[in-house]
């Protein structure tokens, strides 16, 4: 029995139906066989193909955004370059506006000051010209006085003289503009 077993089992009868099975179908299996081979070649190739694809698309890819991250970063680097030189360009101006405002404040600070300096000289010397007029008119009007005073007392008031102002003074108190006959009324009597 064991030696049906190993001729009659399942394993032992693999040669024997490998030849029936090469013989029904060894043409079939054979051109199966080229045709598997032919599309796993064809396949391995496409796989190549898109792998290349693939490969060059992404290098393509890769080289485009360097590109466009490189150029970005220039004009980045250019703008804030740009913007480097226009903030030390106000800042000149800045300075410049500042220096010639703070020339102007005293070029206007020192007007100023030549103002005050001639006004009060003007003021200076109209206060001493005054003075002197004062001066000049007060010794004027004292020696006019002197003379006046010398005057009088070196004239003797004459009686009669005196006497005609007094009726003179008198007759220009009588006068009436209607007429002279309402003094006459009062009691003055003019001679």
């Amino acid at each position: 029995m064991a030696s049906q077993a190993r001729e009659g089992g399942p394993g032992g009868d693999a040669p024997g139906v490998d030849k029936i099975r090469d013989l029904l179908f060894g043409n079939q299996m054979q051109d199966y066989d080229r045709r598997f081979s032919k599309l796993e070649e064809r396949f391995l190739q496409r796989f190549k193909d898109v792998e290349s694809e693939t490969k060059r698309n992404l290098e393509t890819y890769e080289s485009n955004a360097k590109k466009q991250v490189d150029s970005l970063a220039t004009q980045l680097r250019n703008e804030k370059d740009a913007r480097a030189e226009a903030d030390k360009e106000i800042d000149r101006n800045l300075r410049d506006q500042n220096q010639a405002l703070e020339k102007q404040v005293r070029a206007l600070s020192d007007q100023l000051s030549e103002l005050e300096r001639e006004f009060a000289d003007r003021m200076s010397r109209s206060d001493h010209l005054l003075r002197e007029e004062i001066k000049q008119k007060n010794e004027s009007a004292q020696m006019l006085m002197e003379k006046i005073f010398s005057d009088l007392s070196n004239v003797k008031t004459d009686r009669n003289l005196l006497a005609g102002l007094f009726v003179e003074v008198a007759k220009c108190l009588n006068q009436d503009p209607v007429g002279s006959k309402g003094n006459s009324e009062r009691g003055w009597k003019v001679s």
